[in-house]
């Protein structure tokens, strides 16, 4: 074949993929299936009550959220209860939702009624509504509660030496 027929056919084949490549491009359905390149993500906000073992509400228990799977203590936000013993986190951003756990430290010590005993929960096992619906790779908002799950014991108290 000479050059200028080889040169003639490549420019129809470019020609040719350049319109199939327009036409596949085309939206004609909108509910077929949609593919994007990322990763999934959340968000979820976590809330609820801290008491003692006799129900009393626990002020300034530290209330720790790991935000990742692999509860990396560098990706955690912490906040404390209120007088009622009531938290609630501001809303934490993951690419992996329900691994996460909820830590709850008395580190005031013998203030606030006592000196209480550690205590944790993963969030599989706490209440969960969502609050957004998923769309693509937003996997949604949820809302994760204790609902009064959380009671901390007191820690026995060491006789003194």
């Amino acid at each position: 074949m000479n050059t200028k027929k080889r040169m003639t056919v490549r420019r129809l084949l470019s020609g040719a993929l350049v319109l199939l490549g327009f036409a596949s491009c085309s939206n004609e359905n909108e509910e077929e299936i949609r593919y994007e390149y990322g990763s999934p993500y959340a968000k979820f906000q976590v809330k609820g009550t801290v008491t003692s073992d006799t129900d009393e509400p626990l002020k300034g228990i530290q209330v720790v959220v790991r935000k990742k799977w692999d509860n990396n203590p560098m990706s955690a936000d912490t906040v404390y209860t209120d007088e009622k013993g009531e938290f609630k986190t501001d809303e934490l951003g993951t690419g992996s939702i329900g691994y996460q756990k909820v830590y709850f430290n008395d580190i005031d010590g013998e203030e606030n009624g006592g000196s209480f005993k550690s205590d944790s929960i993963a969030l599989e096992k706490m209440e969960k509504k969502q609050l957004e619906e998923r769309d693509h790779w937003y996997i949604g908002k949820f809302e994760f509660s204790t609902k009064a799950l959380i009671k901390l014991s007191k820690k026995e108290k060491k006789p003194e030496e």
